[in-house]
């Protein structure tokens, strides 16, 4: 049953080739270059850490991050991650997981856009998304927060499709329970949100939408039963073997981590407002056409539950991470596919050629424009920051941005959606202009350059230490623990619980190390640039440098 705009009837199938090379074109986006440079300081140092430990000790239950307790997130994505380490070098094993279910919530789009509105609607829904800067740029990095956005939305897409369908109809009942188990799987990726995000969006859907008659027609005892079967057993055994466990798990990673400024991450209310804007671009200029879908009467909007599905979506997810004491710009991910539906069904209204429309898409193909520029500029060797000589990769990619950018802008402010291709083919570009920065990126992200020296140079009974600092990629790549140098940070919950003599090894005050840095043992070190005059007031020796790079230097005491 498809909510399908009046004045917008619904395309015929594409030709095949088309198909094929959207398909092409989609798998080169996500997969393309995958491995390309280095694992980043530090979410993707930590979570190929993670279960690279997982697979050294065969403990599958309980995660540490170099050696100690790290009860942050559930195993989810860390068991993905070991799954494909077993077989594939780290950049491609611990990436895999997000570009794959990247793809796939593109795909979730595709379905919700053809429930709501149709072919078409699907078409614009997938192309949006897809090409959605931050969406992409997320989908091809070793994160949480893209599994996550999947199975949430996946949650959310089972609910609308078994609403959407007579009672007792083929396929209803396994829509819902494709709903609970995918927000059990969401809930062992990212913990109580698995099941807290889609419960009210799908709570205020019934309230605005007046649709509580579809309570009863939920399998609840079923559901329930297959929730609990795959999201607690780890939960349960976490907790036997781990006596901190469960106030450490869901009161202070939960409650403190949301409530309280306990994480450090505070940023203004209107923060993911900013990202929105600048992460949909272009498709954001688009917001504000997509929004006069609403400005049609309340009367009129009850017979388009699928707008008000839309709007409880993404806009729960906004206010719920706007609101929390903690924010990263990966938390806002969840809201983009009902943001892609909607700016789809925009583009359907008036055959996609209303002024906000044709204003809003011009706009957003001209601040791309505007950047694609200054790509072009870089490549020259003009920005000392990225390149001091002609870059041929990034010209490749910021030369036809640049040309798509003004095509964009000068159609659209004519034909509005008409051209859709031309404007998606703007982020594509654009995407390609940071892909190509990516190796130039990492010279000041990345310790993998640090970690092939050191892995050529160590010896039995040598020790490696980081000073004042973690660098989550250096464990990764040595394929060993280090030691921390008066520095806890993330690790402190799980450093407190080693024994004390083992605690005062691994992480020694400066005092501490003094000794073992003095002795004549072979001892390298990994700390930044910024902490090197902090060495002297430690009492400790400078060294050899053996690796200089732009943030990190490798250095020994003999």
């Amino acid at each position: 049953m498809h909510e399908t705009p009046a004045i917008a009837p619904t395309a015929p199938p594409r030709p095949a080739y088309v198909r094929i090379v959207l398909a092409i074109c989609a798998l080169l986006l996500f997969f393309g270059g995958l491995g390309a440079f280095p694992l980043l300081e530090p979410d993707e140092g930590r979570y190929a850490e993670i279960p690279r430990e997982m697979l050294a000790v065969r403990d599958f239950v309980t995660p540490r991050l170099n050696g100690v307790l790290y009860f942050e997130k559930p195993p989810l994505y860390y068991w993905l991650n070991a799954a494909a380490l077993s077989a594939l070098r780290p950049e491609v094993a611990c990436r895999l997981a997000s570009a794959f279910f990247g793809l796939a919530g593109v795909g979730l789009a595709w379905v919700l856009g053809f429930s709501i509105g149709g072919r078409r609607t699907a078409l614009f829904s997938a192309v949006v998304l897809g090409t959605s800067p931050l969406w992409l740029a997320l989908s091809r990095a070793n994160i949480i927060d893209m599994t996550l956005s999947f199975f949430l939305s996946a949650t959310l897409v089972c609910f609308w499709l078994a609403q959407e369908r007579e009672k007792g109809a083929p396929g209803e009942r396994l829509a819902w329970y494709g709903m609970f188990l995918a927000a059990a799987l969401a809930t062992l990726t990212k913990g109580l949100i698995g099941f807290v995000i889609p419960g009210a969006v799908i709570f205020f859907y019934l309230l605005f939408a007046r649709r509580w008659r579809l309570l009863p027609r939920v399998p609840w005892i079923g559901g329930i039963a297959l929730f609990l079967l795959v999201a607690a057993p780890w939960h349960v055994l976490a907790a036997r073997r781990n006596p901190d466990f469960l106030w450490y798990y869901f009161v202070h990673e939960h409650f403190l981590r949301y409530t309280t400024p306990e994480a450090n991450r505070q940023e203004p209310f209107w923060y993911f407002a900013a990202i929105l804007a600048l992460g949909l671009l272009p498709w954001s200029g688009l917001l504000p056409a997509a929004g006069r879908l609403y400005r049609r009467g309340a009367g009129r909007l009850r017979d388009r539950p699928g707008l008000i599905f839309l709007a409880c979506w993404a806009g729960f997810v906004f206010l719920f991470f706007s609101a929390s004491q903690s924010k990263l710009v990966p938390y806002i991910l969840p809201a983009f596919p009902p943001l892609a539906v909607l700016i789809a069904l925009g583009m359907e209204e008036k055959e996609g050629r209303s002024l906000a429309l044709r204003i809003g898409g011009a706009l957003g193909a001209l601040v791309l424009t505007g950047l694609a520029a200054a790509f072009v500029w870089a490549s020259l060797g003009k920005v000392e920051r990225f390149a001091s000589v002609f870059t041929p990769s990034l010209f490749v990619f910021a030369l036809p941005a640049l040309g798509a950018g003004l095509l964009a802008t000068a159609l659209w402010a004519r034909q509005g959606a008409r051209r859709l291709w031309v404007l998606a083919a703007v982020p594509a570009l654009i995407f390609g202009c940071l892909w190509a920065l990516g190796p130039r990126v990492s010279r000041r992200l990345s310790n993998r350059e640090i970690a092939r020296v050191l892995a050529s140079r160590l010896q039995p009974g040598d020790e490696v230490f980081a000073y004042r600092c973690y660098p989550q990629t250096v464990p990764v790549y040595i394929r060993r623990e280090i030691g921390v140098v008066a520095f806890v940070g993330e690790l402190d919950f799980g450093s407190e619980r080693l024994p004390p003599a083992e605690r005062a090894r691994r992480f020694p005050n400066p005092e501490g190390f003094r000794s073992l840095w003095s002795s004549g043992r072979t001892v390298y070190m990994v700390l930044e640039r910024v902490d090197l005059p902090k060495l002297a007031g430690d009492g400790l020796a400078p060294g050899p440098i053996l690796v200089d790079r732009e943030k990190y230097l490798l250095m020994t005491n003999h």
